[in-house]
């Protein structure tokens, strides 16, 4: 017996269902986690292949593996959001040279775990702060706690109070340049209100 093959508008209309579950903000998202992992950013030939593959990858990710929509998502807000990007490159390329620094210093190095209370209710600016702080040469998440919406850091060099202090002022200052750049209004209002009381600094 013949198998019968569906239709090919049914085929199509299946494919274009697929196609529909692609979330463009996420996958851009995913295509610049990978660009800092392959250290994409620096101007060589391969840079714009690297950035290619990269969004192919996350696009084909998402099409074997279909996310749930995310609610209310990412809204990109341009002049913050490129504020928030080169500081971000910025404190890469800073901490590279620092870790650097630490490794090749003679004696033991010391370390410390964090923990940093984050300011807004959104999981998905809990997951950026997260995925961002551990792209960052010298701080690594060991633990999320969603619940207490705590980001739990392993700091390399932070071993005095000071140093403790400011790594904790940097992931806050990585949450707020977040919130602003790819935040909802409410993520934003609900950071504004938590900054307004006080609350969360350090």
């Amino acid at each position: 017996m013949k198998k019968q093959t569906p239709p090919r508008s049914i085929r199509a209309l299946g494919l274009r269902r697929r196609l529909g579950k692609i979330q463009l903000p996420v996958a851009l998202g995913m295509t610049l986690v990978w660009m800092m992992l392959f250290d994409g950013f620096r101007l060589r030939p391969e840079s714009l292949g690297l950035l290619v593959l990269g969004f192919l990858v996350s696009v084909a990710i998402m099409l074997v593996f279909p996310l749930p929509p995310i609610k209310p998502g990412f809204r990109f807000w341009p002049v913050r959001g490129v504020w928030m990007i080169v500081y971000i490159a910025w404190k890469m390329f800073v901490a590279s040279f620092q870790v650097t620094a630490q490794v090749f210093t003679p004696g033991t190095v010391h370390s410390s775990v964090i923990s940093v209370k984050q300011r807004t209710g959104s999981d998905l600016m809990l997951v950026c702060t997260a995925i961002v702080t551990t792209v960052i040469p010298g701080s690594v998440i060991v633990e999320v706690g969603q619940t207490e919406r705590e980001l739990f850091v392993h700091v390399l060099g932070a071993d005095t109070d000071e140093k403790v202090r400011r790594a904790e002022q940097d992931v806050r200052a990585l949450e707020e340049l977040l919130v602003r750049g790819l935040g909802t209004r409410a993520d934003i209002a609900e950071l504004e209100e938590a900054l307004a009381s006080g609350e969360g600094r350090v």
